[in-house]
């Protein structure tokens, strides 16, 4: 039973971390990127890597706010959303 509740709880604890403060440190790195392909950042010259690590970090926060949105407004219609393979799939209840 202990057991059962520390797995439990190891799962809920890294959840949290990833879409409590993870979102908000990526979206911080995407804005850092951006200065840095800007040349912004002090010692530091423009640099076109900057730009495409911003796009990659901003394109995975949008999909995460994308997929609680569509989370919510699923369960608010009677669907669920379960994620058996690589894309979610969404079933009536």
């Amino acid at each position: 039973m202990w057991l059962t509740a520390l797995d439990d709880g190891w799962r809920i604890l890294v959840a949290g971390l990833l879409l409590g403060a993870g979102l908000p440190i990526l979206f911080a790195l995407g804005v850092k990127s951006l200065a840095w392909a800007n040349g912004d950042l002090p010692g530091t010259s423009r640099n076109p890597i900057g730009r495409v690590l911003a796009i990659a970090l901003f394109s995975v926060v949008l999909l995460a706010i994308a997929l609680g949105i569509s989370y919510i407004v699923a369960h608010g219609f009677g669907y669920t959303i379960g994620f058996d393979g690589m894309l979610p799939t969404i079933s009536k209840r």
